[in-house]
């Protein structure tokens, strides 16, 4: 096990994700991490929001282009990753300290929202000249392509608010739907 400062941050992207490439052509996607604690007042016993901190968050390679597809400003994340901090002076004299944590794990904070899941494809392994060689047997199949009219509707069903109730109502009803077209298995 590396020893260093691992940390688990709970919060929210406060910015879009913006990727860039390094000198030697690795790609790195910055992000910026909100975290707001929750206090509660002793007399009045009302939860308020704290202070909130800021975190810069560097995404690596194929961990990079993931986030860059799968968060926008605003969403709710959990990250996983190595921290340092590092102090420096900003153009008026005053000393001021970041953390930077570079990121193993992002993730949506499934405890506030709902998240879709899409595993990317890998591409087909083929023997050079062999069918599927330049992707056309998979293409024509289907295997790469992705349902954007899906994903649309889920995305306005959630824009609608569908509560917890409604959603779980729709999939009971469609698994029946699904079972009514099944066959039904021959007894012996």
């Amino acid at each position: 096990m590396s020893q260093g400062g691992y940390v688990t941050l709970v919060g929210f992207v406060a910015q879009d994700p913006r990727q860039r490439e390094t000198k030697n052509g690795s790609r790195v996607t910055d992000l910026r991490v909100g975290a707001t604690t929750r206090v509660q007042d002793r007399v009045t016993l009302q939860w308020r929001d704290g202070d909130t901190s800021f975190y810069n968050v560097s995404c690596w390679r194929r961990l990079g282009d993931h986030v860059r597809a799968s968060l926008r400003k605003g969403d709710p994340v959990v990250i996983k990753g190595r921290f340092r901090s590092r102090t420096f002076e900003d153009k008026n004299g005053v000393p001021r300290t970041v953390i930077d944590i570079v990121a193993d794990t992002v993730g949506h904070d499934l405890s506030r929202g709902v998240a879709n899941y899409m595993r990317p494809q890998q591409p087909p392994v083929s023997i050079e000249g062999g069918p599927g060689a330049d992707g056309s047997e998979d293409m024509a199949e289907g295997h790469d392509m992705i349902d954007e009219e899906a994903i649309e509707q889920f995305g306005r069903e959630l824009d609608e608010g569908f509560n917890e109730a409604d959603l779980t109502a729709r999939a009971v009803e469609e698994d029946r739907a699904a079972g009514a077209e099944a066959p039904t298995p021959m007894a012996s």
